[in-house]
Order: structure tokens, then sequence, then C-alpha cells
């Protein structure tokens, strides 16, 4: 649904931390629980389970800021900069491996959805016949870069993001439907569109470099800590 400021709710500030937090807790029980002499694999079930919230957050702050941003061509440039930042941390974390040449870290994701958006978005100005045609085509080009590359999520993540595109602008309740149906087979990640209902808005006190680097850094720890331990 188009962004409507509302007098109570949380800011996109709120909502990147909400998925910043439930991403750390999966990652750190992927990478590092694993090792722990008390392991259990209902600890581990349940901490994966939190951090299935943070991809539906993550494409959502993704569109708005695509709509929000005074610069997209810079906006996709720092994407793709983390990008490259985080595969290395990403292979550490996730695989155990330095270098790993199958599955590329979720930035990827974004930029490939990213890229996606500024394609479709440049293409409105086309007949609506040959638009209607030519949006098919680019939405499963990438799509299938995304699954070519391996990217997180595959080509599922890339067309999350082009459905938070096509669903801005619906009311809000029929948004959130389509997405809870959209990541029901990811079992809690519907969870994820409780916070993005009381979504206001607001940009919220805005730490952007931070989190940007938050991804590279907090797997280069877990990283290192699985590294070491292996």
């Amino acid at each position: 649904m188009k962004t409507v400021s509302k007098k109570f709710g949380i800011s996109a500030a709120v909502l990147k931390w909400i998925a910043v937090v439930t991403m750390i807790i999966d990652h750190f029980a992927v990478a590092v629980y694993p090792q722990f002499a008390s392991y259990e694999y209902s600890v581990y079930y349940i901490m994966r389970k939190i951090g299935r919230l943070a991809f539906p957050i993550y494409c959502f702050l993704l569109v708005e800021g695509f709509f929000h941003t005074k610069n997209v061509k810079k906006y996709f440039r720092n994407c793709f900069l983390f990008a490259i930042l985080s595969e290395i941390p990403f292979n550490m974390a996730i695989f155990g491996q330095v270098f790993y040449s199958r599955g590329q870290n979720v930035y990827f994701t974004l930029c490939i959805g990213l890229a996606t958006l500024i394609i479709l978005d440049r293409r409105k100005r086309y007949p609506k016949s040959k638009y209607m045609l030519l949006q098919i085509f680019i939405i499963v080009l990438a799509a299938s870069i995304g699954q070519i590359l391996d990217v997180d999520y595959h080509w599922k993540g890339v067309l999350f993001i082009v459905m938070f595109y096509y669903v801005r602008n619906m009311q809000e309740w029929i948004r959130n439907l389509v997405g809870i149906c959209a990541f029901a087979y990811e079992g809690t990640a519907p969870l994820a569109f409780l916070p993005i209902h009381f979504y206001n808005g607001t940009r919220g006190r805005q730490m952007k470099y931070l989190f940007y680097a938050i991804y590279p850094i907090h797997l280069l720890i877990l990283g290192l800590i699985r590294l070491y331990w292996y």
C-alpha cells in the first residue's frame, strides 16, 4: 500500500532493528550454535523460525527505500558494494569455508530485486500492451538470474521483492494478505507482517551505514568463531 503516515506505529528504523535482530538469531543458529556441547535441536529450530521474519521485512524496506530515495543509483551502488564485502563473511558463517562458489549472500538477492524495480519503473513509458509483455520478460529474466547465481532465497527472493513493488498501492489488508500467502511456505515468515502492519511511514532515527555494515560484520564474527571451533 502507498505509505500513509499514521499517528501511532513504528518507523522504518524500528522495522530495520527487528529484521537485524531476527537475522542475527538465525545466523547464530546456523553458524555457531551447532558447535555447542549442549546443542538441542528444539532450540536450533526455534531460532531458525525466529529468523524467518527478517527477509520479508528486508524486502518490504527495500521497496520503500526505492520509492523514497533521492538517488536510486547510489542506493543500488551501496547495496552492491556491501554484497561484495559480505560474500567471504557469508561463506565463512553459513558454509564454514572462506571461498564457496555455490550460494551467494542476500545482498545479491536485494541487488537483483532493486535492479528489476529500476528497470520496471523506467519502462512505464511504453504502451500498456507492450509494457505488459515487457514486464513479464523482465521479471522472468531477473528470477532466472537469481536462480543461476544461486543467491539467498533463489528465484523466490527476487519475486518477493517484485511482489512488494506491485502491491504497494493496494489497500493495506490486501497487501498483507498477499504477502502472508506468498511467505506461508516459510512457516513463521508471515508473522513479519505484524510489525509491517504497524509501519507508520516515517523514517525514524536512521543509521544508514550501520544498517548496511551490520550484515558483513556479524557474519564475519560468527564465521571466525565457526572456523576456530571447527
